[in-house]
């Protein structure tokens, strides 16, 4: 199986797609907080008919090793360890939740590797004290004893799905769940540690994000609310903002359909940019 050496452990990667020029940016999806990969199977078919399409498990889930205890900016690092390792110079990262996070974090501390962003369901602030403690709870919770389904279908669905949603769709939550508690539990609680607990607030520098950035969210989102989305959008130059109504925290499994009217064209439009600077920065 594909894997990459990083300093936070292996991470495992699939890749679909080929550039389509020289000098286009790969296409790297990264995904939510209890989720995978497979998260952005409704996106991986529309983006690989753009270029290079990269897509992680993040450490601790799917099936990326266990990590060392972490934060954000390490994982930020990370990241770029493994574009060395698969010779990615520069990406449009497109990133949901922890996904974003991390992306806007890649941006901040090495802006150069980073050609576009899409910023999905995601804060560039950090959370309250009393959500840590709050999460701090289910974190050691989760790490003894595992999540009982009921907790599941209470606390966290309604954090990840809208209310349409869980209703609709009761497969795709009882997926959702089943596939978090197959993660390893010492993993999933380093990492929630590091994306709610530990995560720290960049909203005053992300003002200095240079890069195409596209902002969505889901209108129902209660993890990420949409005042978060905003307040982003605002303050990256240039940022555009969607909004989508019906949906959740999980915008992208719960509607691909709704996500890729707006996310392709941006990625494209971010993959060809990018390319033609690099021919002409060649060229000259």
């Amino acid at each position: 199986m594909p894997y990459v050496r990083t300093r936070l452990g292996r991470l495992f990667y699939e890749e679909r797609g080929k550039s389509k020029r020289d000098g286009d940016p790969a296409i790297v999806l990264l995904h939510g907080l209890l989720f995978d990969g497979g998260s952005w199977n409704g996106q991986i078919e529309p983006l690989s008919a753009l270029g290079r399409v990269i897509v992680f498990d993040g450490p601790g889930h799917g099936r990326s090793d266990p990590p060392p205890r972490f934060t954000l900016e390490e994982h930020a690092d990370a990241l770029i360890d493994a574009f060395g390792e698969l010779g990615v110079s520069h990406a449009v990262l497109v990133g949901l939740s922890w996904g974003g996070m991390l992306s806007l974090r890649v941006a901040l501390q090495h802006a150069a590797s980073v050609a576009g962003l899409a910023i999905l369901d995601a804060s560039a602030d950090a959370e309250s004290f009393v959500e840590k403690v709050r999460y701090r709870a289910f974190v050691a919770l989760h790490r003894r004893v595992g999540m009982p389904k009921a907790l599941y279908l209470r606390e966290v669905a309604p954090l990840m799905f809208a209310e349409r949603t869980i209703v609709d769709r009761p497969e795709l939550i009882d997926a959702s769940y089943r596939r978090t508690m197959g993660f390893d539990r010492e993993g999933v609680a380093k990492a929630s540690l590091a994306v709610v607990v530990h995560r720290t607030n960049v909203l005053d520098r992300i003002g200095a994000i240079r890069a195409p950035t596209l902002v969505l969210c889901g209108r129902e989102d209660q993890s990420c609310p949409p005042s978060d989305s905003e307040d982003m959008a605002r303050r990256i130059p240039g940022a555009s903002l969607v909004v989508l109504d019906g949906l959740g925290h999980m915008s992208a499994l719960e509607d691909p359909a709704a996500v890729n009217e707006h996310l392709v064209p941006f990625v494209d439009n971010a993959v060809r940019g990018a390319g033609r600077a690099r021919t002409a920065i060649a060229r000259s």
